[in-house]
C-alpha cells in the first residue's frame, strides 16, 4: 500500500485515513487532532478538507495532507512502538517520492538543455551553406516538437507563477 500519493499539483500528500490505519486509531480522532491544531496545520499552508462516499453510500470527510502537515500530526501523536514504526515509514515514503520527483525534473531538464543544444547547433550549421541550410530545415520541425514537448512537462513543476 503507498502511503504518499502525488496530487494534481505535483505535491506528495498523505491521506489522512491512511495515517490513522497506520496508527492503529480511528479516522475520527485524527480529524479532530488536525481540526484542534487546525491553525498550526495551516502554517504550512491550507489543509485540503475531501469528502468522499464512503461503502454504505454516506459521505466521509478525511484531508490529504502535505509533507509538513504531516509531519506536523505525526509528531502531535502518541509514541507507542507501532506509532514509531509508522512515523519511520511515512516520513522515508515522503523522502523516497520527493527524490523520485527531483530525478524525474532532473531528467527533463537534461533532455531541455540537449535539444537547444542541437536546435543551436542547427543553426550555426545552416549558417556555412545551403546544403546544410536545407538540411536544418528537415531538422527543425522534429527539434521545435521535442522542446515543445519537454517544455510542456517541465513547465507546471518549474515556471508556474505562485
Amino acid at each position: 500500500m503507498s502511503l504518499v500519493r502525488i496530487d494534481r499539483d505535483g505535491e506528495p500528500r498523505a491521506s489522512t485515513e491512511v495515517i490513522a490505519r497506520g496508527f492503529k486509531v480511528q479516522h475520527k480522532n485524527v480529524l479532530e487532532l488536525l481540526r484542534r491544531h487546525e491553525a498550526r496545520f495551516d502554517v504550512f499552508g491550507q489543509v485540503a478538507f475531501q469528502t468522499r462516499l464512503n461503502r454504505q453510500g454516506s459521505a466521509t470527510e478525511f484531508a490529504m495532507l502535505n509533507e509538513q502537515q504531516a509531519a506536523l500530526l505525526i509528531t502531535l501523536m502518541r509514541n507507542t512502538p507501532e506509532v514509531l514504526d509508522f512515523k519511520v515509514l511515512l516520513i522515508q515514503e515522503f523522502f523516497e517520492l520527493r527524490n523520485a520527483l527531483h530525478r524525474r525534473e532532473q531528467n527533463l531538464w537534461n533532455q531541455m538543455q540537449e535539444a537547444l543544444a542541437r536546435e543551436a547547433q542547427s543553426a550555426v550549421r545552416a549558417s556555412f551553406g545551403s546544403h546544410l541550410m536545407l538540411q536544418r530545415r528537415r531538422e527543425l520541425p522534429g527539434l521545435k516538437t521535442e522542446i515543445e514537448r519537454l517544455n510542456s512537462q517541465l513547465h507546471p513543476r518549474l515556471w508556474l507563477d505562485s
